[in-house]
């Protein structure tokens, strides 16, 4: 395969290769980044720490906008824009890398989503320079709250299907809406809110910028499992007028304004579960150390040990992940300048280019905070199920995020879907790379990494080899089903766990050899490791989807050949989590 590749785009690192050297890390953080991040983190502590109790509760809502306001002021909701419109500029790799942080602000991170991404982004990207004039700079200090109104009764991941309607009154200089938006954030204080709807003769959404003094109108707060300090209300609009200059971006083509901004969305919660993941990984480990049992801390015992290797694994994946793709973003986005393109226009191709790779990073990030949060309760015991403990607040607050932004099933739809979409438009020779990989299959020239070679070639290899076994599935499939096989939900699924795997794989064993010389041991052990969970996840999937797509001896042989493939020799993965769980148990917290 080929390596050391200047640009990576959307789907291709299924057939391409980078060099560990071009990859960003979060050893890669400049002093510029660390400053921000502290920056961010001490606005936490003081204001946001003090009152974690009353943002669990419906308290939250009522002091959540002045707390806005104060972020506002000091830029941090302005960290992407532009600084012609009085934002900081920064890039997505320092935009991302701020977001972990605010993540860690319990319920207060759901407002902040909303304002930073969808309350910002829509506007900046799709509106017009009158429309940006009038809201932005407000947006942007916190002064007007945002709100974003998609989901509805009877359309929720099938988006368009809503009944919002607005028609052009008489004098053409109004639309008027009607319709009910539910399960929409920051509803209760939000001045303004972003509505898709279908206006009167079109098939497909358009998008309106809707003031709250206009007549919309509100439910009651939602008794929600969890992020209790996060307002969360019906919306509804009977008759509200509109101005036809509040049409944000074309009429009939919303669609792609809200898909583009869930893009995003979804990427920042697969970096909410790296965040929240590394918070319950210490207070676990934290309370490991302490807690005494048969006259020793529990933290001395296997059982104990194995669940903080193993959450300090996957968080040590996500986290390289989802860096791994704020780099290559940058590298497109300044690839996207140097063609001409202007700036935001840039940055909604790169989130339109890497739309499957956001969708990995939310279906793996959301799922690993669930294993991780799960296990640091488990390690409490039953101080963990009191209602009391943060760590409980933690469980509730984080079941939505596999609901949010399209369900994890439906992302799990949307990763080969995209990748498959790329390749029947010429962008991806996905085919072609199959058709290699079943010639391989047919001459037997298929082998197992090989065990002897140093680790970082062995890792390569083995990497290597679990992508042709997910392309020769792949196009198998693609195959048997061609058209229809997006009527094969639970084919898909399982090709979009093998490809979410592989991506984050080859981020982990990246970084893993760009980083060799800082705790070599402790790294290699944690890439071994996902080594071993990669090849058992992928053999499993391939069974289910290999039995699905092909019939008799070519199915034993497929299944057979992909074993071969993704084989590892047997190693001690016990003494590895030992060896990992030292490492973090001595550093009480994830610090690698």
């Amino acid at each position: 395969m080929e390596s050391k590749l200047k640009t990576m785009k959307g789907g291709e690192f299924l057939i391409k290769t980078s060099d560990p050297n071009t990859i960003f890390t979060p050893e890669d953080y400049t002093e510029e980044h660390h400053m921000l991040r502290e920056a961010i983190r001490d606005f936490i502590n003081k204001e946001i720490e003090p009152l974690k109790e009353v943002f669990d509760s419906k308290e939250g809502i009522e002091v959540t906008p002045k707390i806005l306001e104060k972020l506002g002021a000091l830029g941090f909701l302005a960290i992407s824009a532009p600084e012609s419109i009085g934002g900081m500029g920064c890039d997505i790799k320092t935009d991302l890398a701020a977001s972990e942080i605010m993540s860690e602000s319990f319920s207060f991170s759901q407002t902040l989503g909303v304002q930073r991404g969808l309350g910002v982004n829509t506007i900046l990207f799709y509106g017009t320079e009158a429309q940006k004039a009038k809201y932005l700079d407000n947006i942007l200090t916190g002064k007007l709250k945002c709100s974003y109104c998609l989901t509805e009764p009877g359309a929720g991941s099938d988006a368009n299907s809503g009944k919002t309607k607005a028609v052009l009154s008489e004098d053409g200089k109004h639309y008027i809406l009607n319709g009910q938006k539910m399960w929409i954030t920051n509803a209760g204080f939000a001045d303004i809110f972003s509505v898709f709807c279908k206006i009167e003769g079109d098939e497909n959404l358009s998008c309106l910028i809707v003031e709250k003094e206009w007549g919309v109108k509100l439910g009651v707060e939602e008794n929600k499992l969890g992020i209790h300090g996060s307002s969360t209300r019906q919306v509804f609009f009977e008759n509200v007028k509109v101005p036809v200059e509040n049409l944000l971006g074309e009429r009939n083509k919303g669609f792609k304004i809200a898909m583009n901004a869930l893009n995003m969305g979804r990427l920042m919660i697969g970096i909410a579960g790296s965040a929240i993941g590394k918070r319950t990984f210490r207070l676990g480990v934290q309370y490991a150390n302490q807690r005494i049992q048969f006259k020793k801390p529990i933290s001395s015992f296997g059982a104990i040990q194995e669940k903080i290797a193993k959450m300090a694994t996957y968080i040590y994946a996500i986290e390289s992940g989802w860096n791994r793709l704020a780099g290559d973003m940058d590298v497109l986005f300044d690839e996207f300048i140097a063609d001409g393109l202007e700036p935001l226009k840039a940055k909604q191709q790169v989130a339109q280019e890497f739309a499957a790779e956001c969708s990995m990073i939310k279906v793996f990030g959301s799922e690993i905070e669930q294993f991780v949060v799960d296990e640091a309760l488990q390690m409490h015991g039953g101080m963990g199920f009191s209602g009391e403990s943060e760590i409980s607040i933690h469980y509730r607050n984080i079941r939505g995020n596999r609901i949010y932004e399209g369900t994890n099933e439906i992302n799990r739809l949307v990763i080969p879907g995209t990748i498959m979409k790329y390749a029947l438009k010429g962008k991806l020779p996905l085919m072609q790379s199959a058709m290699q990989a079943f010639q391989d299959l047919q001459s037997g020239n298929l082998n197992p990494a090989d065990k002897n070679k140093p680790f970082g070639e062995f890792a390569f290899d083995f990497l290597n080899n679990c992508k042709k076994a997910a392309l020769l599935i792949s196009g198998q499939a693609m195959q048997k089903f061609q058209q229809d096989i997006q009527e094969e939900q639970e084919v898909l699924s399982r090709l979009a766990d093998i490809i979410t795997q592989l991506y984050v794989l080859e981020g982990v064993i990246l970084r893993t050899l760009k980083n060799k010389e800082k705790n070599k041991a402790i790294r290699e052990a944690i890439s071994s490791t996902f080594m071993h969970e990669s090849s058992d996840l992928i053999k499993v999937a391939a069974k289910e989807i290999i039995s699905a797509v092909a019939d008799g001896d070519m199915a034993l042989m497929t299944i057979k050949a992909i074993n071969k493939l993704v084989q590892l020799p047997v190693s001690n993965i016990i003494a590895d989590r030992r060896t990992i769980a030292a490492h973090f148990i001595q550093e009480n917290q994830y610090k690698i």
